[in-house]
């Protein structure tokens, strides 16, 4: 029995990664599906953006039902995208390398969009019943508020389960063969390589396919056997052909989606055919998504009228009145202005601030650097993140320190770009840096005995010269296309400093897509982030939770709860503010919470990594003591 169980025991390896062999069984049209899939993937892109533009900025479709749309058809690019990307990476390079973290990432995205596609259909079935079925009282059930808590919830409602999913799934040991036969790390394929008994773990797939998709489908169902008896109780054929019409593409989609995705996630079977299961997911992550705006636009004359105004409009676009713009060289920081007894203070108070700041973060960069004990790629990171603070705080107190002394808040425009461009580059960089800080803490307590060799020093300088690097072109990119707007009427920034939110409200004309681009930056350097932050403490704390010792458990939450306070200071106030660049009055929030991010952050930083951190303080003291 001993024997046995150490024969089991050295067949289990710890996989670092995978091979997606996606479609490598048929090598001579490698190249071919690599175009068919980049033309379907830019073909998604496009269509599903048109729909958010045009259901965003035609007054005719400004209702529920083309709200919802407009979010689902964010959903499916958002959900694309996480799996075909790596596909045409992989399809290009032949390689099919995952890493084990990677590819954990990349199913609790899919199965997370997937949950809340089906909750965003199953909210799409609710309006078309309500609007049928109670037309009277539609504007009162489905009003504005109630809209945006549906789609809220259904974006929100399966993250914590998929969350949970996925690391029960990669808790597992893996051994043998680490080949995934798939273009995707989804659930079936991923659960065939683990060891042992895998039951619970299908169970757990059944309970929440149970609960993410018949009980939508379900409840889709009887939804559309309420608005079909109703339909049929209509006396003029014209309204029932409209009511059918109305609710015949919705159906379409859900026939799709629901019965491509009940077939795999109601099957995990170890003996069910890997090429079905490929087809299978060929339909509902890219086929359906490509054929959504189609049934959308096609069958809707409402959106096909709002795309021919749109065209028209961009072959004959309309002119701002030229006595209306003016050629604004330089901007008004009102900052603090509304109170102007406290001017002194509040200077006093922000060099105060400012010098904490420098003396503190400069601390830990000098101990960072000078002691030898703290050579390790965690100090490594908290170095740089001490400089990135310096340097991010320097861009805008002392502008506003400047502009409280001498009572001048004009700024040029050249120096309100520039001061726009650094901040958002270093806020960039500093949410890389601290989803790379949760990456180290995630290695060196889920991977002790491998962390020297994962994050080595070359490895450490890479990932720390990308954080600094990934934002530069994009952030400078935005801010062109921000300052490249006409400016017209007033040009007084209520702020204190040149951000995102207020200098756009002085500008010309319609700025939705300048706010869309400020969405999918703030998704993609903010968001992105956050989630592999949450990702990589999932995963710690499963695994803090298995250690048998009080006193190594408490070590380890010692050591990551620094880290989990600055990274809820800084995205909690960074994505409140950069995921709601709306134009109603909200500047004193903004003011507020951009104090937040910008200057009580970097100043807490340096207390909590020091008050929290045995070494650091042991190096301090020997710092004083030399």
């Amino acid at each position: 029995m001993e024997n046995k169980l150490k024969t089991e025991k050295s067949n289990i390896t710890t996989m670092m990664e995978f091979v997606l062999l996606g479609f490598s069984d048929i090598p001579n049209i490698q190249w071919l599906l690599f175009g068919i899939f980049l033309v379907i993937y830019l073909t998604i892109l496009m269509c599903n953006s048109i729909i958010i533009l045009i259901t965003k900025i035609d007054p005719a479709l400004q209702t529920p039902m083309y709200f919802f749309l407009s979010n689902f058809s964010f959903l499916e690019i958002c959900y694309v995208t996480v799996t075909i990307p790596r596909m045409l990476m992989d399809l290009l390079t032949q390689k099919g390398h995952i890493s084990l973290l990677a590819c954990a990432t990349q199913m609790c995205f899919v199965l997370m969009f997937g949950g809340s596609e089906c909750l965003l259909l199953t909210v799409m079935a609710y309006d078309r019943y309500v609007a049928i079925c109670n037309p009277l009282h539609y504007p009162l059930v489905m009003n504005h508020k109630v809209c945006v808590q549906l789609v809220t919830a259904s974006w929100v409602s399966d993250v914590p389960v998929v969350i949970g999913q996925t690391c029960q799934i990669f808790s597992l040991p893996f051994c043998g063969s680490n080949i995934i036969n798939h273009f995707f790390c989804d659930v079936p394929p991923v659960l065939k390589l683990a060891c042992g008994e895998t039951f619970v773990n299908e169970i757990a797939v059944y309970v929440v396919a149970v609960v993410f998709i018949m009980v939508p489908f379900l409840l889709i169902v009887v939804s559309y056997g309420k608005i079909i008896s109703n339909i049929l109780k209509l006396s003029s054929a014209r309204g029932r052909a409209k009511a059918f019409s109305t609710c015949s593409s919705h159906l379409i989609v859900v026939v799709l989606f629901y019965g491509t995705a009940t077939i795999t996630y109601l099957q995990p079977k170890p003996n069910q055919s890997e090429g079905i299961e490929k087809l299978i997911s060929l339909f509902y992550t890219i086929l359906i998504p490509t054929l959504n705006p189609i049934i959308y636009t096609l069958r809707n004359k409402d959106i096909m009228v709002a795309l021919k105004k749109l065209l028209t409009k961009m072959k004959h676009p309309e002119k701002i009145p030229e006595e209306n713009l003016t050629t604004l060289t330089e901007f008004i920081l009102l900052d603090f202005a509304e109170v102007p007894h406290l001017q002194w203070f509040l200077f006093g108070l922000f060099l105060i601030i400012y010098i904490i700041i420098l003396m503190s973060n400069g601390t830990i960069f000098l101990i960072t650097k000078l002691d030898p004990a703290l050579q390790t790629p965690m100090y490594f990171f908290l170095g740089n993140f001490s400089f990135l603070e310096i340097c991010y705080v320097s861009v805008t107190l002392p502008r506003m320190l400047t502009n409280l002394w001498t009572q001048r808040r004009t700024i040029s425009l050249v120096a309100c770009a520039t001061q726009m461009c650094w901040v958002l580059m270093l806020g960039a960089t500093e949410c890389f840096l601290l989803a790379i800080m949760a990456y180290d803490r995630y290695v060196a307590i889920c991977n002790p005995l491998h962390y020297p060799l994962v994050m080595n020093h070359k490895v450490c300088v890479q990932l720390v010269a990308g954080s600094w690097v990934c934002g530069v072109p994009v952030q400078i990119g935005q801010t062109f296309q921000i300052f490249s707007l006409p400016f017209c009427g007033s040009n007084l920034i209520n702020h204190f400093f040149c951000d995102i939110p207020p200098v756009l409200k002085l500008t010309c004309g319609n700025t939705f897509v300048n706010e869309m681009m400020v969405y999918i930056v703030a998704a993609l350097f903010v968001t992105v982030p956050f989630l592999l932050i949450l990702l990589s403490y999932g995963k710690i704390i499963s695994t803090i939770l298995r250690v048998p010792s009080t006193t190594s458990r408490a070590k380890a939450f010692s050591t990551c709860s620094s880290h989990l306070i600055v990274v809820a200071l800084f995205f909690g106030s960074s994505i409140i503010t950069y995921l709601r660049p709306k134009t109603q009055d909200s500047a004193g929030n903004d003011k507020v919470l951009s104090l937040f991010y910008t200057i009580l952050t970097p100043l807490f930083n340096p207390m909590i990594y020091s008050l929290r951190n045995k070494d650091v303080i042991m190096a301090l003291k020997k710092l004083l003591c030399k």
